[in-house]
């Protein structure tokens, strides 16, 4: 583009927030945030119930039995409790494993000690953050009504106990119900807000998805303006000057007449090309043929040109394509063919479309001079036409050696199609089977 083009605005540079890293911390509850709050509480609570134990009936070995069978408690927390309640979905085996285990742990104590009650401070929470809410209330029920009826079978010889321990169970078990359910109103809260969060989020990054869409397309319509501006005035006037020159030229001069029309043909080509640029469509040689034709005109202008042989092949059945595949595939044809003719000085080219139900795979060889791919000569063919292949989820592979020929393998994902056409022995197709002639 030449230098005295302006241009209409300076770049600018977006930022994407969303696209920036989260740490698991930002993403987590609130109560997930301080893990280290449940292991005090749950701790501080146990320390309570075993000095409770340890004091109601003095130093026996039954108390220092019961003692160490609640002491199980923390292992089990450890490696059951909290892994589910940082980790784990609602009512998980591991919560249910969890909240069972420590109903059988924890009754004893309260059987031979009320006062162990305290433990419902942390029993509660935990039941309601692991648990639904009518499995949290049964496994209340269960850690507030048992230990007494426990000690009515056992010691039944101190009934003035009963109306007792019932009153204190009932009471503890309402405050544990109702911290509890204001404790899953919470949680579900936590979850909802966490869910707009990510609704938020995914909005956000379709917002700046869209954004960047929209400079997309106020770039191509400034590049089109140029694009007409200058390269399609340009091969205006080239065309214009070959028919005055062919006008100009003696009869006789068949060769230079021959490069003539090939100057000339090649100048209303690349107009038809800035022109199709201009307007947004696909390449002009796919306007109204389909690409298998267009990459077998390509392959006929190339032995024209060089004197070689270009054989030009189709397997599997062609089908129309979604455009973003066609025109990669054309365009590396394009690239494959244009390097053979500026570097390979090959005799014999071979070109293959491969039409499968998975992948349109294009081959093209040549027996030139090669070259190291992975030597970088500067140029922006091959990069650029990787980098094409690339954004649509394909694959790119050359093999060469110096001496020995090139071999570019183009494959590019595209969905199944159920329209089909039929194919002739060359591997055309036919106009009257073409469903949509004149497209």
């Amino acid at each position: 583009m030449p230098d005295d083009i302006p241009l209409e605005e300076p770049a600018r540079r977006m930022t994407v927030t969303s696209a920036a890293p989260r740490s698991a911390t930002h993403a987590a509850h609130a109560w997930q945030r301080t893990p280290w709050l449940w292991d005090v509480q749950l701790g501080m609570a146990l320390v309570t119930a075993e000095l409770f134990v340890a004091f109601s009936h003095g130093s026996k070995p039954w108390i220092t039995a019961v003692d160490a069978w609640l002491l199980l408690s923390v292992p089990l927390y450890a490696t059951v409790g909290r892994p589910a309640l940082h980790r784990d979905a609602e009512n998980s085996r591991r919560a249910l494993s969890f909240c069972t285990g420590m109903a059988v742990l924890y009754t004893p104590a309260a059987v031979i000690a009320q006062e162990t009650s305290i433990a419902m401070v942390v029993l509660a929470p935990l039941s309601y953050l692991l648990l639904s809410r009518s499995k949290a209330i049964a496994f209340l029920l269960v850690y507030n009504f048992v230990p007494p009826l426990c000690w009515t079978v056992l010691w039944w010889d101190q009934p003035e106990h009963l109306l007792r321990s019932l009153l204190i169970a009932a009471s503890v078990a309402g405050s544990c119900l109702t911290i509890g359910g204001w404790v899953q109103n919470i949680a579900v809260q936590s979850s909802e807000r966490a869910d707009l969060l990510r609704r938020l989020e995914s909005s956000r990054d379709e917002l700046a998805r869209l954004s960047t869409a929209h400079g997309a397309l106020l770039e191509r319509e400034r590049l089109a303006r140029e694009i007409h501006d200058t390269l399609a005035q340009g091969f205006t006037s080239l065309v214009m000057l070959c028919q005055a020159l062919r006008g100009q030229l003696d009869p006789r001069a068949e060769q230079a007449r021959r490069y003539v029309d090939l100057m000339h043909r090649t100048a209303r080509e690349n107009l038809a090309e800035s022109r199709s640029l201009v307007s947004s469509l696909s390449p002009a040689q796919l306007d109204d043929s389909a690409l298998d034709e267009a990459v077998r005109r390509l392959g006929e202008r190339l032995a024209e040109e060089l004197g070689i042989i270009v054989d030009v092949h189709v397997t599997g059945t062609p089908r129309t394509l979604p455009p973003t595949v066609e025109v990669v595939a054309l365009r590396a044809s394009q690239e494959a063919l244009s390097n053979i003719r500026k570097h390979a000085h090959a005799a014999h080219v071979d070109v293959c479309l491969a039409y499968t139900p998975a992948q349109l795979e294009l081959t093209v060889r040549d027996d030139g001079r090669g070259f190291s791919p992975t030597a970088s000569d500067g140029g922006y063919g091959l990069p650029g036409m990787r980098a094409r292949v690339t954004e649509i989820g394909g694959t790119t592979e050359v093999i060469s050696a110096r001496g020995q020929g090139t071999t570019l393998t183009v494959r590019l994902p595209q969905p199944p199609s159920r329209t089909t056409l039929p194919l002739i022995q060359n591997g055309s197709r036919r106009p009257s089977d073409d469903p949509n002639p004149a497209r």
